[in-house]
């Protein structure tokens, strides 16, 4: 095995999924940086020791790969002893204190990666989850459902949401915010789609002709299709632009800006 092994090997497991850097830094909580270092095996930009090995075992967990095997395959690549990094030992001459301060410090460590791996586990269970429910969607058409990241509560602010906000020292004038960004997504044959709303993954699965899913998010929409021409989409009512060529996958970015920008007329 050659020092790139490894690397070549994390890249090629998280290409054939389909998935990005970026949509693993969303579940994971691991920066695309330390990623893309993973991938590249540029150990100098990673933080080193236990928590490049909490990386490497995240990564895996989200990937469905064996995290032992990964964690081995990368101590090859690195020449890592964990029996080493983990424990610490002081020379003769160091005082006990300092001893102490360092077995504290390790310890704190752990902790970290430990409350780290937690979080990952619970967001890598939900979006496996998800996953499972689509692919396990009868070939009928189903009830159309709503996917939606619900926003934190303003406790500031006494208005109902979506009712008009009236302007300081105008003649009457209101502003109309929408509360939440609608976006429902039709089939007209089958095809793969992925949705990621303000960054939190609602639906990854298939499509069946004639089938609809609604959407909700505070201000973002990401979505990812490998046949753009199977769907349509409406965002708050208004029908947004066609995503990328027939047949080729497509991506697609809709935020309040686009909103604004549709309910402005022609531009």
């Amino acid at each position: 095995m050659t020092n790139t092994t490894f690397g070549e090997h994390l890249k090629r497991e998280r290409e054939m999924r389909g998935i990005s850097l970026e949509e693993i830094s969303a579940v994971t909580r691991i920066s695309t940086r330390f990623l893309e270092a993973l991938e590249n095996e540029q150990w100098e930009h990673l933080p080193g020791g236990v928590f490049n090995r909490g990386f490497v075992r995240a990564v895996s967990r989200f990937l469905g790969l064996d995290e032992e095997s990964m964690v081995a395959e990368y101590a090859l690549a690195t020449n890592d002893r964990p029996e080493l990094t983990a424990s610490v030992r002081a020379s003769p001459a160091e005082p006990s204190g300092t001893r102490w301060e360092l077995g504290l410090a390790a310890a704190l460590i752990l902790i970290v990666v430990g409350v780290g791996g937690w979080f990952a586990s619970r967001h890598y269970s939900a979006w496996r989850a998800a996953r499972a429910a689509s692919r396990g969607a009868p070939a009928t058409q189903p009830a159309s459902r709503t996917y939606e990241v619900r926003p934190m509560a303003t406790p500031t602010s006494s208005r109902p949401v979506g009712q008009p906000v009236a302007l300081p020292f105008s003649t009457g004038a209101t502003v109309a915010e929408p509360a939440m960004l609608e976006l429902t997504v039709a089939a007209s044959k089958t095809t793969s789609i992925r949705v990621i709303a303000d960054g939190k993954i609602l639906f990854h699965g298939k499509m069946s002709a004639g089938q609809s899913e609604h959407f909700r998010a505070s201000n973002r929409f990401v979505i990812r299709a490998g046949d753009p021409s199977a769907l349509s989409f409406e965002l708050n009512g208004q029908t947004v632009r066609p995503i990328g060529s027939s047949g080729q996958p497509g991506k697609i970015t809709l935020t309040r800006k686009d909103l604004k920008e549709s309910s402005g007329g022609p531009h």
